[in-house]
């Protein structure tokens, strides 16, 4: 292996590292350069929502910080830690600054490879440390990025490591696509079936669980925690210990159906299912709705689906502060939905079935993900060599 720094790769032009563009609040406009902010970077996959725009005046002023294909990014501020490569069928974008980009110029490293060094401990046994010198959120400065020393391994190899760590995302990313392919036809169900039904308030439909749990009383047994962080890393919750989560959770039944209170412009509908033997907590900035039976919990998810619900949920929200704006659970109760409860048996069968299988290729890539970061530090180490792990996949 070669040992060098991120700062000597970019003196001698092998990589670019850099982050994102400060936008002036001039430079915004509704049409024009999409920003691609920290929120829209999962673990592995980029979700752009195109909300905020920079006039195509200043398309050169952006510069180098405007996207291209196989950007390794890196999320350095707040979230620190989330990683994506830019696909070939990206549109342009420009970084935020709290986005850090990799911009590989030649053959010296591969970026896939790059990508899942980034995740391995040699990177952030160096990235903790900095990342944690400040009193405010976590953070990774420009300068201590560039400082981070890097073993490099011959190219043939990175190849071969990327390869069989890749086989792993591919299918990850296969199951992503088709969640959201049922995610989209969800939504036509809806509004298809949606317009000849009696409207009614959310509530008259669904119970919304208000019992509070105080994680602490858990002592050290494993919960599934639903937040906002793990909905954006795919939408299947994180297994902590309960005493290390600090504040009041809702419970959450075997079946529920989660809708984001927090910023509801964002997307976040969660269909949520807990295991038998393990407690399950929400954070409060979701609702918890559930009914009667798995059946008419479907038709519930069809109602919150409704694009008159979705749309006028982020007019129902209360404060200033455009990160931190919400809706009050008694007033989201109150808007209308189709009562989907008259809904057709097979249309309710349908729509069960369809988020059920959502739900299990979610758990599917939960698994997947688990072995490709046990094979992770392994292959990375050299402890383990590529066919060796090729029959281990």
């Amino acid at each position: 292996m070669t040992a060098t720094t991120f700062a000597e790769l970019i003196r001698r032009g092998s990589l670019i590292v850099n982050d994102g563009y400060r936008t002036k609040q001039s430079e915004l406009t509704p049409s024009g350069i999409p920003i691609l902010r920290v929120a829209e970077i999962g673990d592995g996959f980029l979700a752009p929502q195109s909300e905020d725009r920079i006039s195509e005046d200043y398309r050169r002023a952006i510069g180098v910080k405007l996207s291209e294909p196989g950007d390794v990014l890196l999320t350095t501020k707040g979230t620190v830690g989330r990683r994506a490569i830019v696909p070939e069928s990206a549109t342009s974008f420009a970084y935020s600054p709290q986005v850090c980009f990799f911009r590989v110029l030649d053959e010296t490293i591969d970026r896939r490879w790059l990508y899942y060094w980034l995740g391995g401990s040699e990177f952030w046994e160096q990235a903790f440390g900095v990342s944690t010198q400040t009193d405010m959120a976590p953070y990774i400065s420009l300068r201590d990025l560039r400082a981070i020393s890097i073993a490099l391994p011959k190219l043939e190899e990175q190849r071969a490591i990327a390869a069989t760590l890749g086989a792993l995302d591919d299918k990850i990313e296969s199951n992503r696509r088709a969640v959201a392919t049922i995610s989209d036809l969800l939504d036509a169900i809806s509004e298809s079936n949606g317009a000849d039904l009696p409207n009614v308030p959310l509530g008259d439909i669904a119970t919304s669980i208000k019992d509070s749990v105080n994680p602490l009383k858990l002592g050290d047994a494993p919960v599934d925690h639903f937040s906002l962080p793990a909905f954006d890393s795919g939408a299947r919750p994180e297994r902590v210990g309960a005493a290390s989560i600090k504040s009041n959770k809702l419970r959450v039944p075997k079946s529920a159906i989660l809708i984001s209170r927090l910023n509801p412009r964002f997307n976040r509908t969660w269909w949520a299912s807990a295991e038998a033997e393990t407690s399950a907590l929400a954070s409060t900035e979701f609702l918890v709705l559930t009914s009667e039976d798995a059946l008419e919990l479907a038709a519930v998810w069809l109602a919150v689906r409704d694009p008159f619900f979705r749309e006028e949920l982020p007019k129902r929200v209360t404060g200033t502060s455009g990160s931190h704006q919400r809706v009050r659970p008694d007033d989201l109760l109150t808007i209308n939905v189709p009562d989907f409860r008259g809904a057709a048996p097979e249309v309710k069968q349908t729509t069960l079935g369809l988020l059920m299988r959502s739900e299990s290729l979610r758990i599917e890539s939960d698994r997947l993900s688990s072995l490709r970061d046990a094979l992770l530090p392994e292959l990375l180490s050299g402890h383990i060599r590529v066919p060796v792990s090729e029959v281990a996949v």
